[in-house]
């Protein structure tokens, strides 16, 4: 593995590392000033968060709209020299609805820090019914 993809690997599980402990100040440094993480769909948490401020913002709101529950597992990171992808196991509950479902964030990285994030649920109708407004 070369050095690129380590660090790459290093940056993704800090990140999961730092929301598992509720870290806020572990994520700094990680995310470039134009870091962009897009959420799709039409639910309370889909859209596009354009850099890290907007970024910690919505990540801090995933455990308020779910009363504390909301948990991802991390199982595999895969990286290279430009690219990251994440599976996790997300899970939670919001309103009387569960979540339970593996999914998948793509990364791009650049000098250690993250430049892009796009995430996959491996279910889309479930992600959409459990974070519907």
């Amino acid at each position: 593995m070369r050095a690129a993809d380590r660090q790459n690997e290093t940056v993704v599980r800090r990140i999961f590392d730092a929301f598992s402990r509720r870290d806020p100040f572990a994520l700094r440094g990680l995310f470039a000033p134009d870091a962009v993480w897009t959420v799709p769909g039409d639910g309370v948490m889909a859209g596009v968060y354009r850099g890290p401020d907007a970024i910690f913002r919505f990540l801090a709101r995933l455990p308020k709209e779910t009363d504390g529950t909301y948990r991802s597992q991390l199982v595999d990171v895969l990286a290279s020299e430009s690219r990251a992808a994440a599976l996790y196991r997300a899970s939670g509950t919001r309103r009387g609805r569960a979540l339970d479902l593996d999914q998948v964030l793509l990364f791009r990285l650049a000098d250690g820090a993250v430049q892009d994030v796009l995430a996959l649920p491996s279910d889309p109708s479930a992600f959409e019914e459990f974070w519907a407004r």
